[in-house]
């Protein structure tokens, strides 16, 4: 009876560690496909690789955890290394997100400014044309000059009657563009505010999780001393 309780024992061990290692060699391949190919100094990629690093962290702390269930118990010496190594490497892990807080905070910065460099370029496209445009129309004395603006512009003919008045033709068309020109610029705004908060919320939930995961990998090393102490080769 004891011995059939001992050999449950030893495959419910067994399993657990299996489903450790599984779930371990599944994160290590996932972060070596999110990382390659590198594109060091890119801040863009920086901050989204290391949020998807930070964002698959709970299934590698998982499969840790699993792997060190049950401490000594029945492990080979292949087994024991493995233990050392994983030991050595959760402080390593520890380290580097402690030192990659700061590296996220800069290219989150990087990355606000180039965003808001890439929108004041696209809006610059848009509203150079209409403050020329606009800069036409106020030089305009006459219908007939007017009218030369707008077909340039349309790409069309266009027929005013001489007895439009000038003055209110140009304050019309002078009040639309205007308005154009305000949407314009209040929709380049509400992209920069868009990008800007989701960057922020971003760049805080992912130096959170890189925090707590450092703490965590630091508290499994101190924690796993008996697996360095034990099998130290030295």
């Amino acid at each position: 009876m004891m011995n059939q309780f001992r050999s449950q024992q030893v495959f419910s061990l067994s399993v657990i560690r299996l489903v450790g290692y599984g779930l371990f060699l599944m994160a290590v391949i996932d972060f070596v496909s999110l990382t390659i190919p590198p594109q060091l100094m890119n801040p863009a990629w920086e901050l989204q690789t290391t949020g998807a690093l930070v964002e698959r962290i709970p299934v590698t702390l998982l499969g840790i955890a699993l792997i060190y269930y049950g401490e000594r118990n029945d492990r080979t010496p292949i087994e024991q290394l493995l233990l050392k190594w994983l030991s050595w490497l959760c402080l390593i892990l520890a380290i580097a997100f402690f030192l990659l807080i700061p590296l996220n905070i800069s290219n989150s910065i990087r990355v606000y400014h180039g965003q808001n460099a890439k929108v004041n370029l696209q809006i610059a496209q848009k509203i150079d044309p209409i403050n020329e445009f606009k800069q036409q129309l106020r030089s305009a004395k006459s219908p007939e000059q007017i009218k030369n603006i707008l077909q340039i512009k349309a790409s069309t003919k266009i027929n005013i009657p001489d007895s439009v008045d000038t003055k209110s033709l140009k304050k019309n068309l002078l009040d639309n563009i205007t308005k154009q020109e305000n949407f314009l610029r209040s929709q380049a705004k509400n992209t920069r505010s868009k990008r800007a908060n989701k960057l922020i919320k971003n760049c805080l939930k992912w130096n959170l999780g890189m925090l707590i995961s450092a703490c965590i990998f630091l508290f499994i090393w101190k924690n796993t001393l008996w697996a360095r102490i034990e099998y130290n080769l030295d």
